[in-house]
């Protein structure tokens, strides 16, 4: 090293040329002028980018495949900030990922967690997504979803196979059916879906309007409950005599539960000297999300309160049920005994192990019982209706009938038994009849006569 540090094969610094160079006029950097945001062309994928500002000040970008269309897009989005409309433009969003970025993991579980929402209404929606929006609707732009496109989804949902053709046949069948397809309840709770999921995004800015709102949801005729006869009734619970859950079906039956509100019933909630049960629980099997890692639901059986104080109600058991869940309680103590382990969860109806019951485990053995019986196409909730007509035909007022089967509303009731009351009107109008013509029969007399 030289003098200095200076490497020896350099020649030394010429301070006559450092003036020189100092004495050099600077050049200005070429600019765009003032925030004008005009396109240029990029070099990484040759994509043509041009900006606005946003009243923030915040650069916004919007992209085009020439300078032409990105320009465009730039004076769009210009025009909608200077109409203090959300910035569109160049938004690439579609309607799958708003769905299943936004919509389902962070805008609805928030509300979940706030209490205004119920985690099986979350469940719900994220089921009809999947089912029935995304596989239709997902790969449009949130910006290009118009009401054409939701009229041509709502037809083609209208004509979806509501599931997997079934492979066994039904007792009394020869063939099996076609495959049906999707109720129309179906179809106008999927338009509900996605008209909320709008709703939030037109609130999150991320579209100027809710499309569905401008497009009618299918009218949807409530129809009357299946109706089951005494006889078939008789046949069914004749069928589940012997069933480990027998005390289930009886329940069910007396008090017009519905199904996950007789799994959820402990044993701290009954009263047997009393004759009476505190419903407080509903069992119910949760989806879940779908594992990125695994690709499988994380689904999970939750006990979860009520949603109504109407739900939530002491009930007073029949005697006939009060035997019923005696002889249940001795035969699951010594199912207890039997079992090398016991989830001691407190629950009446439970598996051999203590553990709750899996819902579509208990449809499948009411199946069962319903081949078993010969009685075609009953449900389970079809106990609860059971349970309403009865009590009805026996003369007990409709508004007992609303808290036996606990209703918020005396007009729900009269929705579900309308078919009923309208018997009721036939027969008042027979009855009123006979009475005219007793009444007036000496007048009939007097007009033959003359």
């Amino acid at each position: 090293m030289g003098p200095g540090g200076a490497a020896p094969w350099l020649p030394p610094a010429s301070t006559e040329g450092r003036s020189r160079m100092s004495e050099k006029p600077s050049r200005k950097p070429r600019t765009r002028g003032n925030r004008d945001g005009r396109p240029y062309q990029r070099k990484s994928d040759g994509k043509w980018v041009a900006t606005v500002y946003l009243p923030s000040g915040k650069r916004k970008p919007v992209y085009g495949d020439s300078r032409t269309e990105a320009d465009s897009k730039r004076k769009q989005a210009q025009r909608e900030i200077d109409d203090n409309q959300p910035v569109t433009a160049g938004r690439t969003d579609t309607l799958e990922r708003y769905l299943t970025k936004v919509w389902l993991p962070v805008t609805l579980p928030q509300r979940v967690q706030a209490g205004k929402l119920a985690e099986s209404t979350l469940d719900s929606y994220r089921d009809t997504c999947e089912k029935h929006i995304v596989p239709h609707l997902g790969r449009v732009r949130l910006v290009d979803l118009s009401t054409t496109h939701i009229r041509a989804w709502l037809l083609e949902l209208a004509e979806k196979p509501s599931g997997r053709r079934r492979k066994k046949l039904r007792p009394g069948e020869k063939k099996l059916p076609p495959p049906e397809k999707l109720s129309t309840r179906t179809v106008a709770y999927s338009h509900a879906v996605l008209r909320k999921a709008l709703n939030d995004a037109v609130d999150d800015e991320s579209v100027k309007r809710n499309v569905v709102l401008l497009v009618d949801a299918p009218t949807v005729d409530r129809k009357p409950p299946r109706e089951l006869t005494k006889d078939e009734v008789r046949a069914l619970l004749g069928a589940a005599a012997d069933h480990r859950l027998w005390a289930y079906w009886l329940v069910l039956l007396a008090l017009g539960l519905r199904r996950g509100e007789g799994l959820g019933i402990r044993w701290e909630d009954v009263d047997l000297d009393a004759g009476t049960v505190h419903l407080r629980l509903s069992v119910q099997r949760m989806r879940g999300e779908v594992d990125e890692e695994t690709g499988r639901r994380k689904g999970k059986l939750v006990a979860k309160g009520l949603k109504t104080q109407a739900s939530k109600a002491t009930m007073k058991l029949p005697a006939f049920a009060v035997a019923a869940l005696r002889e249940h309680g001795a035969r699951q103590d010594d199912e207890r005994d039997a079992a090398r382990l016991w989830a001691d969860e407190g629950l009446v109806f439970t598996t051999t192990i203590g553990t709750a019951l899996e819902p579509r485990n208990v449809n499948r053995m009411w199946e069962d019982i319903c081949a078993a019986a010969g009685v075609v196409r009953c449900r389970i909730h079809d106990l609860r209706h059971a349970c309403g007509s009865f009590l009805f035909a026996d003369g007990v007022d409709l508004k007992v009938i609303q808290g036996v089967l606990r209703h918020t509303r005396l007009s729900t009731t009269s929705e579900i038994y309308v078919h009923l009351l309208e018997e009721v009107k036939d027969g008042a109008a027979d009855a009123m009849d006979g009475m005219l013509v007793d009444l007036t029969g000496e007048r009939e007399k007097r007009r033959s006569a003359s």
